[in-house]
């Protein structure tokens, strides 16, 4: 009896080159998901590239901006040309600024940040939902950050701002998409080690409960649970990933 948790399933995962998304993919494509990585750092092609990972497992690759629709049509076209569907969609891409006064912000600054972390969102969120209200099944992980439900504090308002616009857009879907058996929920992460929060000044580890920064795979285990039919009746969920850090 095969025992793996979304065998067959096609799993698309923006940003997820390195950190969270790299995580998630790997753990995924283990329990048997087909896994599609979109990524700005993966070259240009034609079409989506195979590449075989260190525990025997496989996934797919295309270069992705999730800020650009032309880019995000353009994949999803290859995803959807192969693949035929999508059944679940991590929406994981999204970029950071160190913390500065906000008066001091441009508005470039601003128009970057949500121009990734939201509207990206929004980009990838249209492309895959044709697909899954036509199977009348789905699932879609949005990022926000614990930043979005403190404040940004050792990030710039930008980025707490835009993860903010995540929180309310997961509920706005969920509302809408439930009636298609489609779960739409999010990850909310504390302080993480990976590639972008290392460019961020150090936390303090006393003010978590855990007393540890969290590793990728603590989230990736987090997305696997809301992905898989272990959540059929989540929707609308906020899910914290913070160690403890914050509460409530």
């Amino acid at each position: 009896m095969n025992t793996k948790k979304l065998l067959n399933k096609i799993a698309v995962i923006t940003g997820g080159a390195q950190g969270i998304g790299k995580a998630t993919a790997e753990l995924l494509a283990s329990e048997g998901a087909v896994v599609i990585i979109g990524d700005l750092s993966i070259a240009e092609s034609d079409k989506l590239v195979k590449r075989e990972l260190e525990n025997g497992e496989s996934l797919y690759e295309g270069r992705l901006n999730v800020a650009d629709e032309t880019s995000v049509q353009s994949f999803f076209k290859k995803v959807t040309d192969q693949f035929k569907t999508v059944d679940i969609l991590y929406n994981n891409a999204g970029i950071v600024r160190n913390a500065a006064p906000i008066e001091d912000i441009p508005r470039e600054n601003w128009d970057k940040v949500f121009g990734v972390n939201t509207f990206g969102t929004i980009n990838c969120c249209k492309a895959v939902i044709p697909f899954m209200k036509a199977q009348r099944s789905g699932k879609i992980v949005n990022s926000t950050s614990v930043a979005a439900e403190v404040g940004g504090i050792r990030t710039e308002a930008s980025y707490a701002a835009s993860k903010g616009a995540n929180i309310t857009l997961t509920w706005s879907l969920a509302k809408y998409l439930g009636p298609f058996n489609i779960n739409v929920n999010a990850v909310s992460p504390g302080v993480i080690r990976t590639p972008m929060t290392d460019s961020l000044e150090p936390a303090d580890i006393n003010s978590f409960a855990l007393r540890r920064i969290g590793e990728p795979e603590d989230v990736a285990n987090a997305i696997l649970f809301l992905v898989s039919d272990m959540s059929d009746y989540l929707t609308g969920v906020i899910l914290d990933i913070n160690g403890g850090q914050y509460m409530r």
